[in-house]
């Protein structure tokens, strides 16, 4: 029988299939996003806009965090999303002719960081989770 840590350990080669398509997906968002006009309520109620920037960014950071075990693996996916925005907005200016829009590539970057601090904090606390033995359990 699994313990309660073996159960949320990290995946031993890639990622379940659902957490795939879901980033994926996720990344089709994006780079569909790069090659639409900007709709005209972004700044208006609550600058939406900015904040599917934000989540999306978010979510294409975390992803890969926890998704494999090497350190190096999951932090260079990780933070390839940065540039990755920065593409994206450039390609956005390039195809609907519109003014490069700095707050969005900023917001793309402060996604990436979050998503990526979001990442190591679940790992962290999934590693010491496998580390603790189980004081209850004396074997």
């Amino acid at each position: 029988m699994k313990s309660a840590a073996e159960d949320h350990s990290l995946p031993e080669s890639g990622a379940p299939p659902k957490l795939t398509t879901q980033w994926i997906g996720a990344l089709a968002l994006a780079l569909a996003g790069a090659f639409v006009p900007r709709p005209e309520f972004r700044y208006g109620f609550l600058m939406i806009d900015t904040v599917i920037h934000l989540v999306i960014f978010v979510f294409l950071a975390f992803i890969p965090m926890i998704c494999f075990r090497n350190r190096k693996t999951t932090f260079l996916l990780a933070i390839s999303m940065a540039p990755f925005g920065y593409l994206l907005e450039t390609l956005h200016v390039m195809v609907t002719g519109e003014n490069f829009n700095a707050i969005n590539a900023l917001v793309n970057n402060a996604g990436v960081l979050a998503g990526i601090a979001a990442g190591f904090v679940l790992r962290l606390k999934l590693h010491y989770e496998r580390r603790t033995p189980d004081p209850r359990s004396e074997e």
